[in-house]
């Protein structure tokens, strides 16, 4: 009997040895990933300021001004207000992980200039090894042939080249996507009622804050993150009626709400138009046979027809139009949306529309490699496309594809949803899967309109 216990004891340490083993593991093919041959990372197309501004970097004049969009910067100099422009305080809550990166760079390890990306490197590794540890162990009942499978699959992901390399980016989607990465995992412990279920709700909702709270096209992931938040009831002890089993989640919802509030009142004007104008001449004028009829419809001159297919950066832009400021007032949101309220094939037509560029999956513009590497300017590194590569392929079948794809999903998670229990580990995978759809869903909606 003393000799079975003991091989009990040793086989129950050998089996929490397994997350651990695995989180280490996967942070170190992460650093590899990353960092060898040569670290890469996301060019600066110009919004580096939003974020680089507010930690004291200076985004403004890099070493090659010529090649911001062709090469990666990792190491940024101090700002010095005197001789730079107004600081712009966009609202996203990417200066949070930025800020204390900064802080660490130049008060904990006495390094000079305001912050070297490679540091945030580091943090998606350690990051990435986490998640993959929690997920190892939230899959501890399965098989370890399919343990495995699931775990690697979960790798390509975090590795995928459009997610992994906004790492070293000074971009403010980073923030939602480490936001609805640490959610998930997160989410999945919350609605198996795991042991440390309420650590784990806590870390949920503040990942939930920090995805929609990334910049303005992404408060709309408040809406599906608050749906599951506040649809749990938070565990506060053994009594089922103590106040803190809804207030908490009252508080949550309240505070996405908040964060939504924020991020759309404190966007900047002049963003708020350039995203409209960009709408009208990028989206619905290249739809539709008459651009100037378009134009005439939201209440501006047919003459502004001619900046179909233009956009806000172009050499001449619509904002350039001597008539312009007379109507920079009708560039809203909400005349948008009542103009295609009035024009539901139009409608109809721009959903369809961001088919392509969803399935395209990643942006071809910015380069990814750091000047002297010895790649072209705006080369775009591919350690890991699986994922870029299968989506592209699939590009042929438009919207029915895309369509296809999400009833896929859909009927996954139903199907794991109904082979669950209330409190399962399954059950809260497929309610964490139908969350990330839905998320998936209402982005889709986002940046089309």
């Amino acid at each position: 009997m003393r000799w079975m216990r003991s091989r009990l004891r040793s086989a129950r340490e050998s089996a929490a040895l397994v997350p651990v083993i695995a989180g280490i593991l996967a942070a170190l093919l992460m650093a590899a990933r990353l960092l060898l041959p040569v670290p890469v990372g996301m060019a600066n197309n110009g919004d580096a300021v939003r974020v680089m501004c507010q930690i004291g970097a200076n985004s403004h004049s890099p070493p090659w001004p010529t090649a911001a969009l062709s090469f990666v910067r990792f190491w940024y100099p101090l700002l010095r207000p005197a001789a730079a422009p107004p600081c712009l305080h966009y609202p996203t809550t990417q200066v949070l992980q930025m800020g204390l990166t900064a802080w660490v760079h130049q008060h904990v390890l006495g390094l000079p200039g305001a912050i070297n990306m490679r540091e945030l490197i580091v943090e998606y590794c350690i990051l990435a090894g986490v998640v993959v540890a929690v997920a190892a162990w939230l899959l501890a009942a399965l098989r370890p042939a399919a343990r495995i499978l699931i775990l690697i699959m979960l790798f390509l992901v975090l590795s995928e080249a459009t997610f992994a390399d906004y790492a070293a980016s000074p971009f403010t989607e980073t923030a939602a996507l480490y936001g609805l990465l640490v959610f998930a995992i997160a989410a999945v412990a919350v609605a198996a009622r795991t042991r440390g279920c309420r650590a784990a709700y806590l870390v949920a909702w503040a990942s939930a804050v920090l995805a929609a709270g990334a910049k303005t096209e992404t408060t709309t992931l408040a809406i599906p993150l608050a749906l599951f938040l506040g649809s749990r009831r938070f565990p506060a002890g053994s009594s089922g009626g103590r106040p803190g089993g809804r207030l908490i989640p009252a508080l949550c919802v309240l505070s996405l709400a908040m964060t939504m509030y924020w991020s759309l009142s404190r966007q900047p004007l002049n963003d708020v138009r350039a995203n409209s104008a960009n709408e009208l001449t990028m989206t619905i004028m290249p739809l539709v046979s008459d651009p100037g009829a378009a134009a005439a419809g939201l209440g501006l001159p047919r003459a502004f027809g001619r900046y179909s297919g233009t956009n806000w950066w172009s050499a001449h832009p619509i904002e350039d139009d001597p008539a312009y400021p007379r109507y920079a007032g009708r560039f809203t949101q909400a005349d948008l949306a009542r103009y295609l309220m009035r024009h539901p094939g139009l409608t109809a037509r721009i959903f369809a529309s961001g088919a392509d560029p969803y399935l395209t999956f990643r942006n071809t513009n910015l380069g990814t490699y750091p000047m002297g590497s010895g790649y072209a300017p705006r080369s775009q590194e591919c350690r890991d496309c699986l994922l870029m590569d299968v989506s592209r392929a699939m590009r042929w079948t438009g919207l029915p594809g895309v369509l296809a794809y999400w009833m896929a999903c859909l009927a996954g998670a139903g199907l794991l949803l109904h082979r669950s229990r209330r409190g399962d580990r399954r059950r809260g995978f497929a309610l964490v899967a139908l969350v990330l759809i839905g998320c998936t869903m209402i982005q889709y909606v986002t940046a089309v309109y």
